[in-house]
C-alpha cells in the first residue's frame, strides 16, 4: 500500500474510531446514571476520554507526515510515544479509581441497580465492540499503522469491559430467582473491581514502549538487525571497525552509524562512499519515510561514537 494510500486509511479508521467510541461513551453515560451501574457508568467516563486521545491521534498522524520543521528539525515521531504514554497514564487512573470504588462500595453494603437495563446495554455493545475491535485489527494487517494498532488497545479494552458486564449481569439475573438474590448489591462494585484488574495488563501493553521510546531505550530487535547488515558490510568492504547507534520514536527508526576505515583506504571520491551509503541503506529495508539514517566514515576513532560495548566491559 503506497504512503498516501496507508495515511489516507489511518486517518480514516482514526475518525472512525473516534466516531464509534463517542456512540459507546453517550450510551455508558445515559446508561450507567438511568441504571444507577458505576460499573456501566465507568465504561462511559474511559470512552469520553479516549476520543480526546484519539483526535491526539489523528493531529499525530498529520504531524509525522510532515519529516521536519523550523521549531522539530528532527520530525515529529516523538509525537506518537508521547500520546502512547498519556493514554496509558489514563488507563491506570481509571485503574486506580475503579478498584477504589469497588472496595468502597463492598464496604459500604453495595447498592441496588436496574440489572435489565444494564443487561441489554452490555449484551448491545459487547457485540458492537468485538466486531469493530475485529474489523480495525483485519484493516490495519494491510494498513501497518503503529496509531491504528494501538488505537486498537482502546477497543479491546473497552470489549472486555462490556463482555465483563454482560457475563455479570446475566448471572445476576440468574441469582435473582435463587436464595442467594440478596447477594446483587454487591455485583457492581465486585464488577469494578475486576474490571480495573482486567485493564492492568493492557494499560502495561501501551505504557511500556511509550516509556522505552521516550527514554530512548535501543529495541534489540532494531539493534541486532542493523549489527548483522554491518557486519555483513565490513567483510565485503574491509572496514576497521563501526559503531550503530539506534532508537526508535513510534514508527520512525532512527539508525546511526560510524565506519572507521583504515588511513590508506582506497576512496577515490564522494561519490564511491555514497555508493556504499546506499547499498548498507537497501540492506537496513524499511520505507525511507519511516526512518532517519546517518552513515558516517572516518579514520579517526575520535570522530566515532562511543562503543557502547567496550564502555559496558569497562
Amino acid at each position: 500500500m503506497g504512503r498516501k494510500k496507508a495515511h489516507r486509511e489511518e486517518k480514516r479508521l482514526l475518525v472512525l474510531s473516534a466516531s464509534m467510541m463517542g456512540i459507546v461513551a453517550i450510551g455508558g453515560t445515559v446508561t450507567g446514571i438511568l441504571s444507577d451501574s458505576q460499573a456501566i457508568l465507568l465504561d462511559g467516563i474511559f470512552s469520553f476520554a479516549a476520543i480526546i486521545i484519539k483526535v491526539l491521534m489523528m493531529v499525530t498522524s498529520d504531524l509525522t507526515r510532515r519529516e521536519s520543521s523550523r521549531q522539530f528539525q528532527f520530525g515529529y515521531w516523538q509525537c506518537e510515544p508521547v500520546v502512547m504514554l498519556l493514554e496509558g497514564l489514563f488507563t491506570v487512573f481509571i485503574v486506580i479509581y475503579a478498584l477504589g470504588a469497588g472496595i468502597a462500595g463492598i464496604f459500604s453494603g453495595g447498592h441496588t441497580m436496574s440489572f435489565q437495563l444494564a443487561f441489554y446495554y452490555a449484551a448491545f455493545f459487547t457485540i458492537a465492540d468485538w466486531l469493530f475491535y475485529f474489523y480495525v485489527h483485519h484493516t490495519n494487517k494491510k494498513v501497518q499503522s503503529y496509531l491504528v494498532y494501538y488505537d486498537n488497545v482502546s477497543w479491546f479494552v473497552d470489549a472486555s469491559l462490556a463482555t465483563g458486564l454482560l457475563v455479570s449481569f446475566g448471572l445476576v439475573r440468574i441469582m435473582e430467582q435463587t436464595r442467594f438474590a440478596y447477594l446483587g448489591v454487591y455485583v457492581d462494585p465486585v464488577i469494578m473491581i475486576v474490571l480495573a484488574l482486567q485493564m492492568i495488563l493492557p494499560a502495561m501493553k501501551i505504557l511500556t514502549p511509550a516509556v522505552k521510546q521516550l527514554l530512548g531505550v535501543a529495541p534489540a530487535e532494531l539493534h541486532n538487525h542493523v549489527q548483522q547488515v554491518m557486519d555483513a558490510a565490513m567483510k565485503r568492504y574491509h572496514f576497521s571497525d563501526y559503531v550503530s547507534s539506534v532508537q526508535v520514536f513510534g514508527r520512525a527508526k532512527i539508525i546511526e552509524i560510524d565506519i572507521l576505515l583504515p588511513k590508506d583506504y582506497p576512496v577515490q571520491s564522494v561519490v564511491a562512499l555514497d555508493m556504499i551509503r546506499n547499498e548498507i541503506d537497501a540492506s537496513l529495508g524499511y520505507s525511507r519515510y519511516e526512518k532517519w539514517v546517518t552513515i558516517s566514515f572516518t579514520t579517526t576513532k575520535d570522530w566515532m561514537a562511543k562503543d557502547y560495548d567496550l564502555a559496558e566491559a569497562g
